[in-house]
């Protein structure tokens, strides 16, 4: 599965050959591959398979305007809903913030934590009216949401 970040290579391991010893294997996999590292998934729900994700050579640029166009975020009749990006096999994912009820966003410094959460904002007010929904945003460092 082709992500916009990473590709997932599914492999069903020879029978006898635990998910353990592809796993202490990782490094190795990574080294041969010229990659920092990768990352072993032992169990893929619905699925026999194991997954090998491996970061892609270039990352690609998810758009806002690919989300927010997207059939599953045009057809969700939230007023809360919310723009999140792309899953691993580049499909749009949508959610209704009405029914999270926690987002967590985490990542390393310039991954795109602070793009991200604008981009769910804009996505909320994409879709209603300043009558429809209220933010109230707390900003400790006053440096993201200012501009709200």
């Amino acid at each position: 599965y082709p992500g916009p970040v990473i590709t997932r290579y599914e492999v069903e391991p020879a029978v006898g050959v635990k998910g353990a010893q592809i796993v202490n294997l990782m490094k190795d996999l990574a080294r041969a591959l010229s990659l920092v590292s990768i990352r072993v998934v032992e169990t893929i729900p619905g699925k026999t398979y194991m997954g090998l994700e491996l970061p892609n050579p270039k990352r690609q640029i998810v758009r806002l305007s690919e989300i927010v166009g997207s059939d599953g975020y045009q057809n969700m009749g939230s007023r809360l809903t919310m723009a999140l990006g792309k899953d691993i096999a580049g499909q749009p994912v949508s959610a209704d913030l009405a029914k999270m009820p926690h987002v967590l966003v985490a990542g390393t410094t310039g991954s795109g934590k602070s793009v991200a959460i604008n981009a769910m904002i804009l996505s909320l007010l994409y879709k209603s009216t300043p009558k429809e929904v209220r933010l109230i945003m707390v900003d400790p460092k006053m440096l993201e949401l200012s501009i709200y």
